[in-house]
């Protein structure tokens, strides 16, 4: 463990960055890159983004910055004219690297010091970026290679205790935790204005979402400039016709509110004369690749400001619907769905012709499995990790009450915990609260659902939340049953909870569990059929009023009477639904 004091960098306390070992810095930014950049040696660095080679280029003369754009003649001649040489590559552009080195004959493996810097990024971008992970099947054939992140993430590729790596962790004697404020909110929009009316300065925002980023300016009526990947740049400009979008960050460019997308997340430093206030947002509702890991992500943006920020804030919203997992869930799992392929990749081997090769290499072509192997039908470990990393924290949006723990858990963080619920002075609503009886209210309430135009913009489905905050119950009966049926039912609780039940057991997601289990043509006791939907109904959050009875099952299937040894039963003889 190495200990820096306040102020102090890495180059205060170490010459180089140590071979073989994984560099865990507990705070950001404190000069890790830079260390290796100034050590006397050769050294390529591989970087999750392009902003931060920009960046580091801008001030360092001998750098040479390689990613999309940079030829190989360019390369070629960088090599041949410097003698201690630093490269900063992208993980896609690693492989013009070493054919530029094999042209010089250079032995790349002896000749370089290979760091991969913000390492966690090859776990958390490996199922969207495949080549991200390239460069780490030469990695282990450097002699001297180390990786660098503030938030990294456990490996499980055996090649690093294979290798002997060492995890060297950089922390601090002093309290560098950052405070922040945590709202859990049911609405985005309102609860960003009310950020707006308490914050009149340059505010950054972090949202992985160039849709809602684009809301968010319209709503507000924003003057913004947004910071993205060229192709959400594309998007703004040619389906909204927006044009103050950026792929590379400059302060001359910034404005009083500036939108940054995941491109900007980590490794890039955003040097600014003062200190801006902080905005994170995540809405796993309407961008599911909005939701931030706390651990990496949060930590990351909060040290992207190299002089420091104003303030913090994180403003989320959950979803009950995502099923919470946890590691040991998804590693069985991932278990599972290697050993189904392994089965049948035996088959696959051991077929006697070529056209049952043909239908089970067909088959393993479409296993959940297929998505952690390379091209080459090697293990990508890096894919599993990102699968358990990603479902892991998905599954902490499922609840408050699990986001508070995260924070509270998070060695950077001061958290302080706020709400921003329904708007009560809303008008609409305000209408909704004076009304005397239930059944006025719900009367309300269904007709200003019934009045919001369809297809739902992200906003109204903020509004609809702000509802169901209300009253769960009768918005759950509208989408379920519409507005016509409630009126037919005339508001009575009992008949639509009859009727929502109904509707639900007769949902796709019922038929299809009841027909993934009962089978045309079998028999079934009594026992095993009420044993079998009561199970099905519990799993699905279905609690019918009456009893569950075997003559349910003539709800989904036309059957007849018959004995299954000395017990009574159905036997199915053709589906219904």
């Amino acid at each position: 463990m190495i200990t820096l004091a306040k102020g102090q960098y890495l180059s205060d306390v170490m010459n180089e960055i140590p071979s073989n070992c994984i560099l865990s810095k507990r705070i950001p930014g404190c000069g890790a890159t830079t260390l290796e950049l100034d050590t006397n040696r050769s050294s390529i660095i591989v970087v999750p983004n392009v902003p931060v080679i920009v960046s580091k280029c801008n001030k360092y003369d001998n750098l040479l910055g390689v990613y999309e754009g940079v030829n190989q003649s360019q390369i070629i001649e960088y090599l041949r004219e410097n003698r201690i040489r630093k490269i900063m590559t992208t993980p896609e552009s690693f492989s013009k690297v070493k054919s530029a080195c094999e042209k010089c004959n250079i032995n790349i493996y002896s000749d370089f010091f290979l760091l991969e810097d913000e390492c966690h990024q090859l776990i958390k971008d490996v199922d969207y970026r495949i080549d991200i992970v390239m460069p780490m099947n030469d990695f282990f054939l450097f002699n001297r290679k180390a990786l660098v992140s503030a938030t990294p993430i456990g490996f499980s590729d055996p090649r690093f205790e294979e290798n002997r790596f060492e995890i060297i962790e950089i922390t601090a004697d002093y309290d560098y935790r950052q405070d922040i404020t945590v709202t859990h909110t049911y609405n985005i929009a309102k609860a960003v204005g009310e950020y707006l009316e308490s914050y009149n300065e340059t505010v950054c925002f972090f949202v992985n979402s160039v849709v809602e980023i684009y809301s968010l300016i319209q709503h507000f009526n924003l003057d913004a400039a947004v910071y993205c990947a060229p192709k959400s740049r594309n998007k703004l400009k040619s389906e909204y016709g927006f044009t103050n979008a950026y792929t590379e960050w400059s302060a001359e460019t910034m404005k009083k509110y500036n939108f940054f997308t995941g491109r900007f997340y980590t490794a890039f430093d955003l040097e600014l004369p003062y200190q801006p206030d902080l905005v994170m947002i995540t809405d796993p509702y309407n961008a599911e690749h909005s939701m931030l890991d706390i651990d990496t992500d949060c930590i990351q943006i909060c040290g992207r400001f190299r002089n420091g920020i104003n303030s913090a804030t994180h403003i989320y919203r959950v979803n009950p619907e995502i099923i919470a997992k946890s590691r040991e869930q998804i590693e069985w799992e991932i278990s599972a769905h290697e050993f189904a392929y392994t089965t049948i990749q035996t088959l696959y081997n051991s077929a006697e012709n070529k056209e049952s090769r043909f239908a089970f290499g067909a088959v393993l072509e479409t296993l959940p499995f297929r998505k952690f192997q390379y091209p080459d039908f090697t293990k990508n470990w890096f894919a599993i990790d990102n699968e358990i990393n990603e479902v892991l924290v998905q599954s902490q949006y499922q609840s408050d009450i699990f986001l508070k723990e995260w924070y509270t858990d998070c060695h950077f963080f001061n958290p302080t915990f706020t709400k921003c619920g329904y708007d009560e002075n809303d008008e609409k609503l305000k209408i909704v609260s004076k009304c005397r009886s239930v059944k006025d209210k719900r009367r309300k309430m269904v007709q200003i659902l019934s009045e919001i135009e369809q297809p739902y913009s992200e906003y109204a489905l903020d509004y609809i939340n702000s509802v169901r905050a209300i009253d769960p119950f009768i918005v759950e009966a509208y989408e379920v049953l519409g507005k016509e049926r409630i009126e037919e039912l005339k508001y009575n609780q009992r008949k639509m909870n009859e009727e929502m039940i109904l509707a639900q057991r007769k949902g796709n997601k019922v038929v299809r569990l009841i027909k993934n289990y009962f089978q045309i043509g079998c028999r079934y006791s009594n026992e095993a059929i009420v044993e079998e939907l009561t199970r099905i109904f519990n799993l699905l959050h279905i609690h019918p009023e009456k009893e569950i009875t075997p003559k349910i099952i003539k709800d989904y299937f036309q059957a007849v009477n018959c004995w299954v040894g000395k017990k009574k039963g159905y036997q199915l003889v053709s589906e219904l639904v």
